[in-house]
């Protein structure tokens, strides 16, 4: 990497490197090229043993969004909410705002607790976790807790292996036999593929399971589709099968909790038939998957987030688990499922004290905000939001709307403006990560790595930390010792002192500043659980697990079924990622586009409903309506419609998420403080319109 004076305006090209802080699996490495001080080329890092120079289409465009004429520049007062009516103002005037409000509700109510932050994974860089750090020095205030993402899924596996864990994406490549269950990496993980591929080229079968036919199910050997919800009975009739015919591991005993209970539980309450017809996947089907995975060693799953967004997630993923278990494969070198992890996460420097926040937080879950902010004593005045916008990707859009108008202040921290900007009274320019210093670690492969700025803020942009320094300054002008963050200091030296001896163990160097040598690996085995060591209460993998019925769940991974369609609202509506965006950062920075996105079914549920290829339609449920363009699709099952999250949206025009009612899911509350989204169970009706 470069020295800290990285962004000179040399007539020599420069070199920068990066991590890309987007919430996806592959936290890709970087290298940009700047000439004049000016961003000019983006391109992949070859040296980067898992992203190996290859960049997604999501990052393809990132020197526009650096310089687009949509980017906001300077902070910004808007004179009414939702008016658009916005002026420029200074910094000062932002900030004086800020502390001004602060203040007064610390006066008026004794607490800061009336000051609420609510941010998620817009950037997962450790540099945004200064604003959490600049509140816990301010006393207790509120934050949104949880994940509207995969907390059922990472509380499955918590309760089964006793932590968050998943083995070396590399490591895939020795399977034999691979399932890649509810996850799309053609599109959303592309640098997981080529190790795939080479798996499949040293003899490796490689199975589909999903909801519908997606990319990564026409790039490999069979594709099952598995009717939405039904995951974990699939899973269930699988080790049924795979019990009936000793399939299992003869040293199962040794290293797992509950078993016979467990086998007792397949015996007694799974039906193949049932579960053929439940699933939709044939009983031949069935048999052919069970006992080609109970054969076959080193046999790996991937389960994807998709799978656990029902009201029976976690179940679902923690049937699978159980495959994995029954049949060996956990621990074994290319075998395991594999869902995540958070073990790269371990930073143990000054930086500690913003994840967890002040001991008298007041926690809300961050998909039910709208409602327990509304209903918090005292109650919630003032909302930043940072590196999300709920206003579109959150469920209860109503809730949002009624939370806006009870606020005295909302401060919105941002690009572009988005749906949830448009609610705001402040909007405050922040950097991107060829700005500023950050650092990053992945949930999916092993490696961490520094992001270093390459070019001068554009505009008036601040990061996340300048502006903590600020307005921690600007408080303490107005009143001393109202804030215990620091007031300044060097970007550089807060990200590498986030890295505490805990991670420098684990990375296995003496001091931070080798990681700006390049993206470094942890000292982990590559395969997880290695040696069947598992942090569960006893030890062992746990079929039984005493700490699910703890909090109020089955001890045993059983069939709950998802929710049923409203029969006025009979249509199951799913909405992956597509492989240009993710979530409402569908290039915010390009044109705003009016075509409609669109709705793809069964030829026969479209013809139920009188619709053709390329009719224009409404879908509609209590939380509002959305305009589509049909598209039959054989892929996709009968009830159900998919639409992608494939091209910009119109801030003017209705969302997906008005259709969201927030639905929680079955687990999540104890591995991340709150349920997870159900978003899979949303429900349409549809109609043809000619307008």
């Amino acid at each position: 990497m470069n020295s800290d004076d990285c962004r000179g305006d040399s007539g020599m090209d420069t070199l920068h490197h990066h991590i890309c802080p987007r919430n996806c699996y592959d936290t890709c490495s970087i290298i940009s090229t700047t000439r004049h001080g000016r961003l000019v080329s983006i391109e992949g890092n070859p040296a980067h043993p898992y992203t190996r120079g290859k960049l997604c289409p999501k990052v393809m465009d990132e020197i526009h969004k650096v310089y687009s004429p949509q980017r906001i520049r300077y902070p910004l007062r808007q004179r009414k909410r939702f008016s658009g009516q916005w002026e420029r103002i200074t910094w000062d005037e932002a900030l004086e705002t800020i502390s001004r409000k602060i203040l007064d509700l610390k006066d008026k109510y004794g607490t800061t607790l009336p000051l609420a932050h609510n941010k998620y994974s817009g950037n997962f860089g450790i540099l945004h976790n200064a604003l959490e750090a600049f509140l816990t020095g301010l006393g207790p205030t509120t934050r949104a807790v949880g994940s509207p993402c995969w907390s059922a899924g990472v509380e499955a596996q918590v309760f089964d292996f006793g932590a968050f864990f998943c083995s070396d994406p590399l490591d895939m490549e020795k399977a034999k036999l691979i399932w890649i269950w509810g996850a799309n990496p053609a599109w959303n993980a592309a640098h997981q593929m080529p190790i795939i591929f080479r798996a499949m080229d040293q003899g490796a079968k490689v199975i589909c399971l999903d909801t519908h036919f997606s990319a990564t199910a026409a790039r490999v050997h069979q594709f099952v589709r598995v009717n939405p919800g039904t995951d974990g009975l699939l899973a269930l009739g699988l080790a049924k099968i795979i019990v009936d015919h000793q399939l299992t591991d003869p040293e199962l005993p040794d290293y797992s909790l509950g078993y016979n209970e467990f086998i007792d539980y397949l015996k007694a309450e799974i039906d193949l038939q049932k579960c053929s017809a439940v699933t939709g996947v044939s009983l031949e089907t069935m048999k052919e998957l069970a006992l080609e995975y109970g054969a076959v060693k080193p046999a790996c799953i991937w389960a994807g987030f998709g799978l656990q967004r029902y009201t029976n997630g976690g179940q679902n993923l923690r049937a699978i688990d159980a495959l994995g278990a029954l049949t060996g494969n956990i621990g074994r070198p290319g075998g395991g499922v594999q869902y995540g992890h958070f073990e790269t996460w371990r930073f143990a420097g000054p930086l500690a004290h913003s994840q967890c926040g002040h001991a008298q937080d007041r926690e809300l879950d961050i998909n039910q905000f709208p409602q327990l902010a509304l209903a918090a004593d005292p109650p919630v005045k003032m909302l930043w939001i940072a590196s999300r916008n709920p206003f579109q990707q959150d469920g209860n859009h109503a809730g949002w709307q009624k939370l806006s108008e009870a606020l005295e202040l909302i401060v919105v921290s941002d690009l572009f403006h988005t749906r949830s900007s448009a609610a705001a009274d402040l909007f405050l320019p922040v950097t991107t990560h060829y700005e500023h210093w950050d650092l990053h670690a992945s949930y999916w492969h092993y490696y961490i790595g520094i992001n270093e700025p390459a070019v001068e803020s554009v505009g008036e942009a601040r990061s996340d930390l300048q502006i903590a320094w600020d307005l921690s300054k600007r408080l303490n002008q107005s009143s001393p010792g109202s804030s215990a963050f620091p007031t300044e200091g060097s970007e550089k030296e807060w990200v590498l002192g986030a890295i505490g001896p805990e991670m420098l163990a684990i990375l296995g160097i003496d001091s931070a500043e080798e990681l700006l040598k390049g993206p470094r690996r942890v000292n982990y085995p590559g395969t997880a659980w290695q040696g069947r060591q598992f942090q569960t209460p006893s030890g062992k993998y746990e079929f039984y697990a005493e700490k699910a019925q703890e909090w109020g769940l089955p001890p045993l991974p059983v069939y709950r079924p998802p929710r049923q369609a409203p029969p006025e609202t009979p249509l199951r509506l799913l909405t992956p990622h597509h492989l240009s965006g993710l979530n409402s950062q569908v290039y915010l920075y390009s044109e705003e586009s009016d075509s409609l996105l669109k709705a793809r079914l069964h030829p026969k549920t479209a013809e139920g409903y009188g619709l053709n290829r390329g009719d224009k339609a409404i879908l509609w449920n209590r939380g509002g309506s959305f305009p589509v363009i049909i598209e039959p699709d054989l892929g996709i099952g009968e009830g159900v419609i998919v639409i992608y999250q494939e091209n910009p949206p119109n801030l003017k025009s209705p969302h997906l998420n008005l259709l969201n009612l927030g639905e929680l899911t079955d687990m999540g509350k104890y591995a991340t403080g709150a349920y997870g989204l159900a978003l899979n169970e949303t429900f349409v009706g549809i109609r043809k319109t000619t307008s």
